[in-house]
């Protein structure tokens, strides 16, 4: 069930961001702020609508003008979920400090406590009762900050997006690939679309597609995740509060 969140929340955004937006320009000026925002989606499955709801924020973070934190939140009758990463920001690249995910759900719970540190690069992760430490490489990322760092190659017009994330007791890969455009109704407008997969094993069965807005430095719009043919779920975007949208930018993703 956190997979499913993750997938299509942020988190990008996830936030979730799949999911920031950076100041002035979309072209991601690595030595530009990021601008403060709130986003709420709202989840539905094989197209009934939920109760299910997923904010996601990011904000700035201590004394240091580079340092931010963003947080996703999912509560409901059913299901608490809320993850929060503070991290520092620099050329374009999120660094984080601190990771946490607290769960709580269909008989599951998870508390996860990640401290990261970058000399050596490893994390130390902390639950209720183990600890453990886990060595990484320079350029890993928390499943937070995941979605800023594909926002950040999208803008320069690359189609492909390759990363590596920590979580818990493993290292994972991730690759997005951008496969069209489209343009999508929003509660501030039409807003063309750049329309990404998520790339998995040629005979597998699910699959997960991201909208993002260019002109709204990649915000993640929709997501969709595909289990089988009977079973899907939407996350999609309901309210939006934060800069509003620059000139479009997906002319540099065409195909040539």
């Amino acid at each position: 069930m956190r997979h499913f969140f993750l997938l299509l929340a942020l988190p990008w955004l996830a936030s979730l961001a799949l999911a920031s937006d950076v100041t002035p320009s979309p072209q991601a000026n690595g030595d530009a702020s990021l601008a403060p925002f709130h986003v709420q989606y709202r989840l539905y499955v094989s197209k009934i609508p939920t109760t299910i709801k997923a904010d996601l924020w990011l904000r700035q973070h201590g004394d240091q003008p580079n340092e931010y934190q963003m947080e996703m939140l999912v509560k409901s009758l059913l299901v608490s979920n809320r993850e929060v990463s503070t991290f520092q920001w620099d050329d374009c690249q999120p660094r984080t400090s601190f990771y946490q995910h607290r769960f709580r759900g269909f008989g599951k719970r998870r508390n996860y406590d990640m401290h990261f540190s970058w000399s050596p690069p490893q994390v130390v992760t902390e639950t209720e009762d183990e600890r453990w430490t886990l060595d990484i490489e320079q350029d890993t990322l928390d499943d937070l900050t995941l979605l800023l760092k594909a926002r950040c190659t999208f803008a320069t017009g690359d189609k492909e997006f390759h990363a590596t994330s920590a979580y818990g007791k493993r290292v994972r890969e991730h690759h997005m690939q951008v496969i069209g455009m489209e343009t999508l109704d929003t509660p501030i407008g039409k807003l063309d679309c750049l329309l990404v997969e998520k790339q998995r094993d040629k005979d597998s069965e699910r699959k997960t597609l991201f909208w993002v807005a260019p002109s709204l430095n990649y915000l993640l719009i929709k997501a969709k995740h595909i289990e089988n043919r009977a079973l899907f779920g939407e996350l999609i975007l309901r309210e939006y509060d934060g800069p509003m949208p620059t000139q479009p930018t997906v002319a540099q993703h065409q195909q040539t």
